[in-house]
């Protein structure tokens, strides 16, 4: 007889969206606080079974990992023979893409040698300093990452998260544009975290003419972060929850443990529920993915969300 935490070598099915269009999850499976954090059994020890459990209890998961390093093909072809049909996996696109560091030692094999010598031993590379040739051979290694999962039909979004102090311009726009050429077929979603882009409602009316996935931000009201703008301007909609802990986002030199340290209340979460069966309407699919991961509070909120979701 297997134990009751046992999980099967592949779940049958994935858990259910809401109402078959509202889908709950959070931002990673194999965050170090949030695997310790008892949302698994004690039996689930390995990572094919923390993904194979986690697939059981959520319909969708960000992968975390591609924003820090090109990861290999064979690791999203593991995932999606390891996850049951219907379960969707976002990416974080490749952090060099939208303008943050991209470590060097972290790249895949070879890729360094492509770098201008005076580059292949520093810490990091911004793409501002990067030959054409090596950019060009990061977004084949990406597309080649993507692949299992959308051959799967488990692809969901792709998502560019701005850098935090990056404001409107439209030099910005441009590489969107850029970035929608690279990933022709896969849906786009981009994360403004600065205030400024509030400012811009031509921002958003770009998206939409573009097909682009707004992304939604819950932040603590703080005056250098995105409040929270309601809009769709895709067929897709997404609302990203990284907490409100004001003393983590507004102290300079915070880890991002102390910024994302945040558990939400049920009366926090509650008003979200009306905004996403209202927005819900006007999208064929809604994501709702919680980012708070210390502590692993990220699922507690997930599945608190999910339920009051559940009963609305």
């Amino acid at each position: 007889m297997r134990h009751a935490t046992q999980v099967p070598l592949v779940p049958e099915t994935a858990a259910a969206p809401v109402r078959e269009r509202i889908y709950v999850g959070t931002c990673s499976w194999a965050e170090k606080t949030f695997v310790k954090s008892g949302f698994y059994p004690p039996s689930i020890r390995t990572a094919q079974d923390r993904l194979r459990y986690y697939a059981t209890q959520f319909p969708t998961v960000e992968i975390d990992a591609s924003y820090f390093a090109l990861l290999p093909p064979a690791y999203s072809r593991r995932w999606a023979e390891e996850t049951p049909p219907g379960f969707v996996m976002h990416a974080k696109a490749f952090g060099l893409f939208t303008g943050h560091a991209a470590s060097v030692e972290r790249l895949p094999p070879g890729f360094a040698s492509l770098l201008p010598p005076g580059l292949r031993d520093a810490r990091d590379v911004r793409v501002a300093d990067v030959p054409e040739e090596f950019l060009n051979a990061c977004w084949d290694h990406y597309r080649e990452f993507l692949a299992p999962l959308a051959n799967a039909d488990k692809l969901g979004y792709v998502l560019f998260q701005l850098p935090p102090g990056a404001k409107y311009s439209p030099e910005t726009l441009e590489a969107m544009l850029g970035w929608k050429r690279e990933l022709r077929g896969c849906r786009i979603a981009i994360e403004f975290r600065h205030r400024d882009w509030s400012r811009h409602p031509d921002a958003l009316e770009f998206l939409a003419r573009e097909g682009l996935i707004y992304v939604m931000v819950d932040f603590p009201d703080l005056p250098r972060l995105m409040p929270v703008v309601e809009a769709v301007t895709a067929d897709w909609a997404v609302i990203r929850f990284h907490g409100r802990n004001r003393d983590g986002w507004g102290r300079a030199g915070a880890t991002t443990e102390q910024r994302y340290d945040y558990d939400y209340s049920v009366d926090e979460l509650r008003p979200w529920t009306d905004a996403v069966e209202r927005l819900s309407e006007r999208a064929h699919r809604f994501f709702a993915m919680f980012n708070n991961h210390a502590r692993g509070n990220m699922a507690k909120n997930a599945r608190a969300f999910q339920g009051l979701l559940e009963g609305a």
